[in-house]
């Protein structure tokens, strides 16, 4: 009897043991191995893989990068974006120029995403520098598509307040606006207030610049406060740098509350700002509802402030609906 209580107490211990070695926190001297790196990236758990992944990187350094390299390339075709981000910004903390042109070297489904992640991770840390790299690219639209992950990470960077100068010395046209959009885009992620002081703080000169940054500041807000942005464009429609972006207000805003929209566009200031906003605004409602659309345009009384709503009807109901057309066109007519 004594025997057995002696091997059943040895079992519990070594079961004891085993559990607590199974189930113990993975040490840090682990985790900043090459061979903790290599095993997340055949784990199928996402949340450990992510814990040995960035656990390796935050040690990344000249010794240990080639057996990292290594260790990674048979993976290449199944890593993630986020995960060619966290390499490249632990990479470019110490030889970013290596690290873009490593990710020029990789097979082309893989230089898309990981010549990204290396621009936004340099842009982020040293955007002039990136800049100079990112002209020497020869294909176009890989030069486009990474400036805007450059400008990605410059907008988080420390150097977040020169972005907009270089994208203003930029030639006018869709590569100027996409840029802005991307720039709109990550400095929303701090919220509606300081899209709306980077776009104020922007100089009104050139004019066309500044309505390019409203334009794309107003496509990001719309989408998350419409109410918000028509009270902030309501600050600023003395100039002439909102007028696009009050299109895609009253636009943004009529797709997902079209009787709100109408309200706040047929009290703006009578003008020809204020026509050309209203007739978007019916335009993308009447699109989306018509016969909510129609039926709040028969409730409402005659008033200047809804013609172009109302011109609208008569020209959209021309050819199928002429009696219908007449009667929208009689109203306009009927007023002194």
């Amino acid at each position: 009897m004594k025997w057995t209580a002696v091997i059943f107490v040895a079992l519990a211990l070594a079961l004891s043991f085993w559990l607590g070695r199974a189930t113990a926190p993975v040490l840090e001297t682990e985790l900043a191995s090459v061979a903790s790196f290599r095993q997340s990236l055949e784990d199928p758990d996402w949340l450990t893989r992510t814990h040995r992944f960035s656990s390796f990187l935050v040690g990344l350094s000249p010794k240990n990068l080639p057996e990292a390299l290594e260790a990674l390339e048979p993976q290449l075709p199944w890593l993630l974006t986020d995960e060619f981000r966290l390499l490249m910004l632990a990479w470019t903390r110490f030889d970013a120029i290596g690290a873009f042109e490593q990710a020029q070297a990789w097979p082309p489904q893989i230089r898309r995403n990981a010549g990204g992640a290396a621009m936004y991770a340099w842009g982020f840390r040293n955007p002039l520098e990136a800049v100079r790299a990112l002209s020497t690219v020869e294909d176009a639209d890989l030069q486009e598509f990474w400036g805007a992950r450059l400008l990605a990470g410059w907008a988080h960077g420390d150097y977040r307040d020169t972005a907009s100068d270089y994208i203003a010395k930029l030639p006018e046209g869709p590569i100027r606006l996409s840029y802005l959009g991307t720039l709109a885009w990550e400095i929303s992620k701090e919220g509606p207030e300081a899209v709306m002081r980077w776009a104020e703080g922007v100089p009104d000169d050139p004019p066309r610049f500044k309505a390019g940054v409203f334009l794309k500041a107003t496509s990001t807000l719309a989408g998350v406060d419409a109410p918000l942005t028509a009270r902030w464009l309501g600050d600023h429609l003395d100039h002439d740098y909102v007028d696009d972006a009050l299109m895609i207000a009253a636009g943004s805003w009529a797709t997902n509350d079209g009787l709100a929209a109408m309200n706040w566009l047929t009290g703006l200031p009578a003008g020809e700002k204020r026509d050309t906003a209203v007739r978007t605004g019916f335009r993308v409602w009447f699109n989306r509802s018509p016969r909510e659309a129609e039926d709040w345009l028969k409730s409402v009384s005659p008033e200047f402030a809804v013609d172009p709503a109302v011109q609208f009807m008569v020209e959209r109901t021309r050819e199928n609906r002429p009696a219908v057309s007449r009667m929208w066109a009689a109203r306009l007519a009927s007023k002194p």
